[in-house]
């Protein structure tokens, strides 16, 4: 059933560039349409507010962000933001490529688990993006699944994308927006490291190494590392307990127990320094990387379910 959410604006044209279609997607704070450029029917997605935070000014900041970041991180695997505006409410839009793939979650919703080696080089994918992420001052903050999207490319190649830093934390938010969320979690509730759990706004990148780190145990094991009765009890155990070793639930090896290991560190100076430093020992495992993607690819190119396009997700925030 269609959501009724800015339904004013199915249909429509925004400042005469972009029309609008059906909406496909509503999260937590925002709405998401199917869009085409009028200038040459390139086909898109707009990001919106739900009515409701249309005036909340951080809300409102997180999504411009967005953009910022498409523009301001220089890596094919960031979705490119092409447009962006103002509705009539003064609240903004977005304007993203429309992608196509498999979300990670699709895929180990198939298979269950994948090949070590497999899991190393999708991770090494996720950290090329966040070190450059990180390096213009950006943290991802939402690492999972759902956000990795693979996709077998006509040449045979491996396609690529991080989605949604809609919650991401920057250098350059005002001081003002990072009392604000003192407190708050941001993320979603599996995946946030110790110090998101705990409404610690002053993250730094190996917040994201620690949800790179359950995205990995997930694939391996096929489970997550961390669970609860509710969302209080899971975020008590992320902040309390320590991780539980990888080669204790599954049949990884040595290897691959102790790089998770590190990257699950409950401190931050448990785990890797950086982005880089976690992708040099992920090497490790994936030493002919070209053929260990064309595994993904061949993997992908038999997917009986596959979600051939692909709307920005809409959360900004969660938890």
């Amino acid at each position: 059933m269609p959501s009724e959410e800015r339904a004013e604006l199915r249909g429509t044209t925004l400042d005469g560039r972009w029309a609008l279609g059906a909406c496909i997607g509503v999260g937590g704070t925002g709405v998401v349409f199917e869009a085409t450029r009028l200038r040459d029917g390139h086909p898109c997605v707009v990001k919106t507010l739900r009515p409701v935070y249309a005036y909340n000014r951080d809300l409102c900041r997180r999504l411009r962000r967005e953009a910022e970041v498409a523009r301001r991180v220089s890596h094919p695997a960031v979705v490119p933001a092409i447009g962006e505006g103002t509705l009539d409410d003064g609240s903004p839009y977005v304007v993203l490529e429309r992608i196509h793939g498999e979300g990670l979650h699709r895929l180990l919703r198939r298979t269950g688990t994948l090949p070590e080696d497999e899991v190393a080089a999708i991770a090494l994918r996720v950290l090329d993006v966040l070190q450059h992420a990180h390096a213009a001052g950006y943290v991802h903050r939402d690492v999972k699944p759902e956000h990795i999207v693979l996709e077998a490319l006509p040449d045979g190649t491996l396609g690529f994308h991080l989605l949604d830093f809609g919650v991401c934390a920057a250098e350059s938010a005002p001081q003002g927006e990072r009392e604000r969320e003192r407190g708050r979690v941001f993320g979603t509730p599996s995946y946030v490291s110790p110090e998101q759990a705990s409404g610690n706004p002053d993250v730094d990148g190996r917040a994201d190494l620690f949800g790179l780190g359950i995205v990995l145990f997930e694939a391996v094991a096929g489970r997550l590392p961390f669970s609860g009765s509710n969302v209080t009890a899971l975020l008590r155990r992320i902040i309390r307990e320590d991780a539980p070793r990888l080669e204790n639930v599954s049949e990884a090896s040595a290897a691959t127990d102790a790089i998770v290991a590190r990257l699950l560190g409950r401190a931050r100076e448990d785990r890797y320094a950086n982005a880089r430093a976690a992708a040099r020992a992920l090497r490790t495992l994936c030493a002919d990387r070209a053929e260990v993607e064309a595994r993904l690819v061949e993997r992908l190119s038999r997917a009986e379910e596959r979600t051939d396009e692909l709307p920005t997700r809409v959360e900004l925030t969660a938890a």
